[in-house]
């Protein structure tokens, strides 16, 4: 228990580091996007309950698996147009789809790679954990939003 009280209460620290350090810098968006990522961080060490050993095998996997994802969701950020043509929209649609089924796969080779760090009850934890923190996440978006309309 003091070992999780102790990795918390220093996540809570680096939290709070990379935020000063990100003001330093400048670039509200790149100020928000390290801000983001340092409580994505501690709120999935809190939500598994790594342990430090875990958390030092783990995080490297991990962030390794976030870089392949996000590149082929950068693919898939495609344009529609209202003028593009039957052709145009089908061939769309399957890259749309080829793009999913290549982050299904990416899931399922990383999948592996966690299990080499933490457990595979941990690893189905991590989805839940990730769709809880993304959910937190859009919720305080739209609350400062609403807060920002009333000012």
């Amino acid at each position: 228990m003091n070992k999780q009280i102790f990795k918390l209460s220093s996540l809570v620290i680096l939290v709070a580091f990379l935020g000063v350090t990100a003001l330093g810098q400048g670039g509200h968006r790149d100020q928000l996007k390290e801000k983001a990522k340092a409580q994505k961080v501690a709120y999935i060490t809190s939500q598994l309950e790594l342990t430090e050993s875990e958390s030092q095998k783990f995080w490297p996997i991990y962030n390794e698996y976030q870089a392949e994802r996000e590149g082929v969701r950068k693919a898939m950020d495609v344009q529609l147009s209202k003028d593009m043509s039957d052709k145009e929209a089908e061939d769309l649609m399957y890259k749309v789809l080829d793009n999913k089924s290549k982050e299904i796969d990416i899931q399922k080779k990383y999948i592996q790679k966690m299990k080499s760090a933490i457990p595979a009850r941990k690893i189905a934890q991590l989805f839940k954990a990730e769709k809880e923190f993304k959910e937190k996440v859009i919720s305080h978006m739209k609350e400062r939003r609403r807060d920002r309309q009333q000012k």
